[in-house]
């Protein structure tokens, strides 16, 4: 149990970066107000009820067009594969335009942050109406994509003002096409970035935020400073790198036990994330961190978590070592929708479900009883379940 928990911290620079849009750098402030002082108050109450919710994460589509070596959805070991061979239908299943917009109705008054994800958001038949009705009603909006559709979209996501769109980077061309399984996807994310950036110059525009996402893996660990001066090249605004999310078996069947006695759920999901990153060179990396930090660039950058050099042979050796982070309190400030409407409190755990939004309304499924349920399981657990160790949510800001 960590009873003096760590947190990582929105650097200065990214502050500073934020300030040139109000807006932004005020809901910025206000997510890390709530995440760090008022959510105390709610994680103390013994009955579970939290307020307010702040942040909708929607997993919008499950289908991707690429198959990321690394991915926990259609990796290697993606739990989607079996899925997609017993289910095919199911699988497919994507919440109608018309029931978002109600949903945005109903929270519209709390102007909370949206995140998008996928599978692939551009494969979602509705994107464009869909975002743009979220951004009329004040919601600040980011997305994150693979590239597909950008720079055919570019002009009407510079117009409808998206606040961030995370692109993922994963090395060179060459590297980046291995890992993702295209020769196509870098030049399509080059070309659209390049699209957006000169939309945003046309029009003026400070928005959206190019923001280049980096998950660290055995086929880049060594040329992270390259990737960075990719990301000098294609004119991003900031870069994030993520030491890689993964757990083990171990970890993984003490949270399977919890989860069957506390939670009546069996949980499959993590299965995906026992990650071989044993083969992930940890002393190359380490250079290649020291040839960043030697540099100086045109983005702020951030590193999650936030490990000093010395740190790192641990959090890749010792998957069960929390590295000083916890707890979390996600479950306090964000609802997760699945693909088919499905709202669990974390998106890791896609398993446990407490309600659907085509049945009932987000903000009665976010204090129902099952919601409740899991808040207080996890503060029994410590503030943490087993195969947390290595979440981005709980190491990022």
């Amino acid at each position: 149990m960590n009873i003096l928990p760590k947190h990582s911290s929105l650097p200065p620079s990214f502050l500073t970066k934020l300030a040139r849009t109000p807006h932004i750098l005020a809901k910025a402030l206000q997510g890390l107000k709530r995440k760090h002082m008022d959510v105390e108050k709610d994680y103390k109450r013994d009955d579970g009820i939290s307020e307010p919710l702040t942040q909708i994460s929607i997993k919008i589509t499950n289908m991707c067009n690429l198959r990321c070596k690394m991915c926990g959805q259609w990796g290697e070991k993606g739990y989607n594969h079996e899925k997609l061979e017993k289910a095919r239908e199911e699988l497919q299943k994507v919440v109608p335009l018309e029931v978002y917009k109600k949903m945005i109705d109903d929270v519209a008054h709390l102007k909370p942050i949206i995140y998008i994800w996928g599978g692939e958001p551009f494969l979602y038949p509705d994107l464009m109406p869909l975002t743009s009705y979220m951004k009329e009603k004040g919601c600040t909006l980011s997305l994150v994509t693979n590239g597909i559709k950008l720079e055919e979209s570019a002009e009407e996501i510079v117009k409808n003002q998206w606040d961030a769109l995370m692109l993922s980077l994963d090395g060179t061309k060459e590297i980046h096409n291995e890992i993702r399984g295209s020769q196509k996807c870098f030049d399509t994310l080059a070309k659209g970035i390049e699209k957006i950036q000169k939309v945003k110059k046309d029009k003026k525009s400070l928005l959206p935020y190019v923001m280049l996402l980096v998950t660290v893996s055995r086929d880049n660990a060594g040329i992270l400073d390259k990737i960075f001066d990719i990301g000098q090249e294609l004119g991003a605004d900031c870069m994030v790198v993520y030491y890689a999310w993964f757990t083990n078996e171990k970890a993984g069947e003490k949270h399977t036990e919890i989860f069957q006695k506390y939670l009546d759920c069996n949980p499959t999901a993590w299965k995906s994330y026992v990650q071989p990153v044993n083969e992930i060179d940890i002393e190359a990396l380490k250079e290649a961190i020291k040839r960043i930090k030697s540099k100086k660039y045109s983005f702020p950058y951030l590193f999650i978590p936030d490990l000093k050099e010395d740190q790192l042979n641990t959090y890749y050796n010792e998957a069960d070592n929390f590295m000083g982070y916890g707890r979390c309190v996600t479950p306090w400030i964000t609802a997760e929708i699945m693909a088919n409407g499905d709202v669990s409190p974390c998106r890791d755990f896609p398993d446990y479900i407490c309600g659907n939004i085509m049945e009932t309304p987000i903000l009665d499924i976010y204090n129902n009883e099952k919601y409740r349920k899991f808040r207080q399981v996890l503060k029994q657990c410590g503030g943490t379940f087993p195969i947390c160790s290595r979440c981005c949510g709980l190491m990022g800001w």
